[in-house]
């Protein structure tokens, strides 16, 4: 019995004992025994060193702050297909997606009902010829008892009277035709331009009505980006001003075509129009950054030449009396061969111009 006790223990210490192992060795791997080096710090071990090369001080600069919009690449002519007759839809020839040409047939709507308009308006042009053909000889006949004084002057005028009411019968009837034979060739819905398809708005046997979309369609040909920029941005923005647009790894320029007057009340931002005259860079519905200079900011610059990296570390050779001395900094963004410094240097400070990357 006891001797099984101390087995227990035994195997329970050597349990321990791994696990403490292995914890201490996931510390050692985490760099948890390494010392830390905070930026505008040296290694201690580190000695200054004679110097050598060309220098450069530290500047403080006001800079333009550039600020990223997210958007989508639009087309600027978007229009809804939609007949002037109401009639059932037959077929829609084409899908979501699809491409279109100009004046391609694109869906049919029942032409029954505005045939049989054309129908009955051809009816009335031959019954209103018919009557001008028996108003017309009875006009002659009274004309001519009229000229042997047979029938009176009442009698010619109604004549007349009737023959002209029937001639403007003719020509009713005949508007009414090329009315209806309008309103026919209304069935057949076409597209306006090049574009794409982007919505079917109803489908085959429903209802379509006079102003209600059967169809949107869009145009490729004329291409905008549109971003939603927060109010204090967009206040700096005017109709022609110049904006850089980027779609994957490519930047354009883009010309601000349209600002919104008000701003959308659930995000506090205006709908930026700026036009891409370039349609074969992107399709619409392509997400793209909208690059605005935004107001200005002082910072740090150094050569970006100074930067020495070697992983996730930055450093730059500090000048000190004496010598060198190596300095660990945090960097921002590159402009024009200068690299922002966020920490580890100060206004001033000289560092060597070139280092070995």
């Amino acid at each position: 019995m006891s001797t099984g006790k101390h087995s227990s223990i035994s195997t329970l210490l050597q349990a321990l004992v791994s696990i403490l192992g292995l914890i201490l060795l996931l510390v050692w791997m985490q760099g948890g025994f390494t010392a830390k080096v905070q930026p505008g710090t040296a290694q201690a071990a580190e000695k200054s060193e004679p110097m050598h090369g060309p220098v450069a001080t530290v500047i403080s600069k006001d800079i333009d702050e550039t600020l990223l919009w997210p958007g989508t690449v639009t087309a600027r002519t978007v229009t809804q297909i939609a007949p002037k007759v109401p009639a059932r839809i037959l077929a829609i020839h084409v899908n979501t997606g699809d491409a279109i040409k100009a004046g391609q047939l694109v869906a049919r709507l029942d032409p029954n009902e505005l045939g049989s308009r054309v129908n009955q308006a051809r009816s009335s042009l031959v019954a209103a010829e018919a009557l001008v053909t028996k108003t017309g000889s009875d006009l002659r006949r009274t004309q001519s008892l009229f000229d042997q004084e047979a029938a009176t002057q009442q009698s010619l005028e109604a004549a007349q009277a009737a023959a002209h009411m029937a001639q403007a019968q003719v020509a009713e009837a005949r508007a009414s035709i090329a009315i209806a034979e309008t309103l026919l060739s209304e069935t057949d819905l076409h597209s306006p331009f090049d574009g794409t398809v982007l919505k079917r708005n109803q489908e085959p046997g429903d209802m379509a009505m006079p102003g209600m979309p059967v169809l949107t369609v869009q145009s490729g040909q004329r291409l905008r980006v549109e971003a939603g920029i927060p109010t204090t941005c967009a206040n700096n923005l005017h109709v022609g001003d110049s904006l850089k647009a980027r779609i994957a790894d490519k930047t354009y320029t883009v010309k601000v075509e349209e600002i919104t007057p008000a701003a959308d009340p659930k995000t506090s931002t205006f709908l930026v129009k700026a036009g891409l005259e370039n349609s074969n860079v992107a399709k619409p519905g392509v997400f793209v950054w909208l690059e605005q200079n935004c107001g200005s900011r002082k910072t740090l610059l150094i050569p970006a030449s100074a930067v020495s990296r070697s992983g996730q570390l930055e450093s730059v050779q500090l000048v000190l009396e004496g010598g060198l001395r190596l300095r660990h900094i945090r960097t921002g963004k590159i402009r024009d061969g200068w690299v922002e410094v966020l920490s580890g240097l100060k206004e001033g400070d000289v560092v060597l111009a070139g280092v070995a990357k």
